[in-house]
């Protein structure tokens, strides 16, 4: 287990382990992730077996620009371009409507995808170096409460990752606002709510 190591050598041990299917804890700008490379079915399914989450329950996945997901989702939707000007990196969710196909283990085949760039240095560097997007769940039993504490995290997951980045997550105490956005409706839907607020939403938008 790999814990506390020179930042450029932990991405290179990072960027290799989530090549070869691992399973690797690391910051955000909220909690802990729980990351596998999102196009790994067998990752995902490791993934979701750790987390003892339900397979019908979707992930979300963390990118590094919008560019990460324009073969998967349609990124020209204006309200979305404002959105990610105006709130990325952050803390934001934005489920969008795919228009290829995605691995069905992200998403129990719903058709939607949740993403977000995450407003963490280490862990975008990790995006940007693999060029993929990766799961970016929050690193927690399901049903526990996620915690910011990396030795309560270690005494968890210990055993069952690959690495756990003993690297500060950031500032934020409140999982992401995950919002969705499907074009064939007007407007935009809250699915959790979080510290970007409702009312900011909407004036970036014009709602």
């Amino acid at each position: 287990m790999k814990t506390e190591k020179n930042k450029n050598i932990l991405i290179d041990e990072i960027v290799a382990e989530l090549s070869n299917g691992g399973v690797c804890i690391l910051p955000t700008d909220t909690y802990y992730s729980l990351s596998v490379v999102a196009d790994k079915p067998s990752a995902i399914n490791n993934l979701f077996e750790i987390k003892e989450r339900d397979l019908s329950k979707p992930v979300p996945i963390l990118i590094s620009s919008l560019l990460d997901i324009e073969k998967y989702c349609d990124i020209s939707y204006e309200p979305l371009q404002k959105l990610a000007n105006s709130f990325w990196p952050g803390p934001l969710t934005i489920v969008l409507p795919l228009i290829n196909d995605f691995p069905k283990e992200i998403n129990n085949g719903s058709g939607f995808l949740g993403v977000r760039v995450p407003d963490h240095s280490f862990t975008q560097k990790i995006i940007e170096s693999l060029g993929k997007p990766i799961t970016g769940t929050s690193a927690n039993i399901s049903n526990v409460a996620p915690t910011k504490d990396i030795n309560e995290i270690k005494q968890t997951f210990n055993k069952k990752v690959s690495i756990i980045a003993d690297i500060d997550c950031g500032p934020e105490n409140l999982s992401s606002t995950v919002i969705k956005i499907d074009n064939n409706k007007s407007g935009i839907d809250i699915l959790r709510e979080g510290p970007v607020s409702l009312e900011k939403i909407k004036k970036v938008i014009n709602l």
